[in-house]
């Protein structure tokens, strides 16, 4: 089959805006509320099939469901989180089908794990079994339903091949034909390496791109982060050793599998959930440690003269500015005093408390003050000043990449680095977290967090295999 070459196309309406739209968003929240309903009603339809609604246990079994139902609810929104249930773009029925049977078997477990704890014995297990099934079905049809809908919403793709010759690209072109009709995408051609003027052209009126194995490596890495820096979805066909260490989604086109790489960034749910909890989490956290906080503010008065306080201007999502506060670790005036330069452990400038509060971490209470206000989110990359964020720029293709979520307290790089880390090793865990961002990854970052602060324990004795389990468990 031969592939044509690149033609500018006549028409160059925008992706990613309409999967970014009101209505995109509305979409997707509309998706979760029945969802919701059909797991309830599921349950609900089987009490009705199973039982008789005149027997006197009936009432009693019901009204431990109901019971349950507030807890396994919550339990089913971080599960549709968790699995994805939201992200329609380029997937197929089967990738439904399967994700709703996954779905359905945690919800269903969740039930019966929390009927159990809390010794609500007379939920049936005959309801659960039949209200799975029930569940099983509806939710696979809803879901597959929400998927046709879905290629309506986000129009369809225009996809640019860049090779390394015309029979490279016929080859390539080859293989992704059979598909292209069923991922909802219309072929423009393709454009061939060497003049990247002219490749970055092509890919700029295109919405996904796929990069033939043959493209030098120096050519696929500047198209990498030119992609990245322009949301643009790559088809990337693996080497045998990103077989071994990636953790990717495959696409396969005929017989030629390729990794896909979307645009970075959380969906419009992931930040909702998010921003919830960041609110709800440091209300608690501010509300308990109040006292604490008075003391430390007490401490460094006594310890040093100037304020309890430090304020500096960051940088957070989208390359907003915001000043963040943390209590102050240094003597005042300290950047006058000895200039401005990244921390060590032997800073001259650090005072006695503010040593103390650096080991525990205690020194960051005061961000949860910009958590509440929007600026910053309880987990999340390690927030920089702007002009930090330029210098490592110029040296770093791709660190801006950072930006594409709110800057957190904590975070994998602030649970595995230090504060004298490399800027590339810290990009490396940015990267990570926000590639394979979840809730649970919150979670489970958090708890880090909490355990590397816990007294007489080397905050930075971590495993290779805790980083390893992260990455590949979420």
């Amino acid at each position: 089959m031969e592939a044509r070459y690149y033609r500018k196309p006549e028409k160059t309406g925008v992706i990613m805006s309409r999967r970014r739209s009101v209505f995109a968003h509305l979409f997707k929240l509309m998706y979760i509320i029945v969802e919701l309903l059909l797991v309830n009603l599921s349950l609900v339809a089987a009490f009705f099939l199973v039982y008789d609604r005149d027997l006197p246990t009936f009432s009693l079994s019901f009204s431990d469901y109901l019971s349950t139902m507030p807890l396994m609810t919550i339990g089913a929104v971080l599960y549709i989180d968790y699995f994805g249930m939201t992200h329609f773009f380029r997937k197929n029925r089967t990738d439904m089908v399967v994700v709703s049977f996954r779905f359905v078997f945690l919800v269903i477990v969740s039930a019966a794990a929390i009927a159990f704890a809390f010794q609500w014995y007379t939920f049936p297990r005959w309801v659960m079994v039949v209200g799975s099934g029930i569940m099983f079905i509806s939710t696979s049809i809803w879901t597959v339903a929400c998927l046709e809908m879905s290629k309506r919403i986000y129009s369809k793709g225009r996809l640019v091949i860049v090779a390394r010759n015309r029979e490279d690209a016929d080859r390539v072109f080859s293989k992704i034909s059979g598909q292209l009709k069923s991922l909802h995408i219309n072929y423009l051609g393709y454009v061939l390496e060497g003049d990247m003027e002219k490749v970055y052209r092509a890919v700029g009126r295109s919405t996904e791109v796929v990069i033939s194995p043959s493209v030098n490596e120096a050519d696929k890495a500047k198209l990498y982060l030119y992609c990245a820096n322009i949301d643009k979805t790559i088809y990337v066909v693996p080497q045998f050793s990103d077989l071994i260490y990636s953790k990717f989604r495959v696409v396969q086109f005929h017989d030629m599998p390729t990794f896909m790489i979307d645009c970075l960034g959380l969906t419009f749910q992931q930040r909702l959930f998010k921003r919830i909890f960041d609110l709800a989490f440091s209300i608690v956290v501010l509300l308990l440690l109040w006292p604490l906080m008075l003391i430390i503010a007490l401490a460094v008065r006594i310890d040093s003269k100037g304020p309890v306080l430090y304020s500096q201007e960051r940088i957070t999502e989208s390359g907003r500015l915001y000043i963040v506060y943390k209590f102050r670790t240094m003597v005042a005036g300290a950047e006058e005093s000895f200039g401005a330069f990244q921390s060590s452990p032997d800073d001259p400038r650090v005072t006695k408390v503010g040593r103390w509060l650096r080991d525990s971490h205690l020194d960051e209470l005061p961000q949860f003050l910009n958590i509440l206000f929007g600026d910053m989110s309880v987990v999340g990359p390690r927030s920089d000043r702007p002009t930090t964020i330029g210098e490592f720029e110029d040296h770093i293709p791709g660190y801006n990449q950072r930006l594409k979520v709110k800057a957190g307290l904590t975070g994998l790089a602030q649970v595995y680095g230090r504060y004298n880390s490399d800027p590339e090793d810290k990009l490396r865990f940015d990267m990570m977290y926000i590639k394979n961002y979840s809730f649970v990854s919150d979670v489970r970052i958090i708890l880090k967090t909490i355990q590397a602060m816990m007294p007489f324990r080397d905050n930075y004795n971590v495993q290779a295999n805790d980083i390893k389990n992260w990455e590949y468990d979420v």
